[in-house]
């Protein structure tokens, strides 16, 4: 059973130097994981990210999300965002 994940964050303001470092930093290890498709995109104008993820199955996306925990890049991302208003 295949599983689509959608990640939606709000960028904290004067972040985007922080993103684009972030970015380039994870996305090509990312994007090679086994299981999954991952696409990001980025509207400066509303500085809202967005993550849109296709995985094979809950097992390649949980095995992703501890690779990505034990990384530190969870929450590095998520230093980078601010709550919504």
């Amino acid at each position: 059973m295949s599983v689509k994940v959608m990640i939606e964050c709000n960028l904290a303001k004067g972040k985007i130097g922080d993103l684009d470092a972030f970015l380039s930093a994870n996305v090509p290890i990312v994007r090679c994981f086994f299981g999954g498709r991952v696409i990001s995109s980025f509207d400066e104008h509303s500085a809202v990210m967005m993550f849109d993820e296709d995985w094979h199955s809950i097992s390649h996306h949980q095995k992703y999300m501890q690779f990505i925990n034990n990384m530190a890049s969870y929450s590095s991302l998520n230093r980078l965002c601010r709550l919504p208003q």
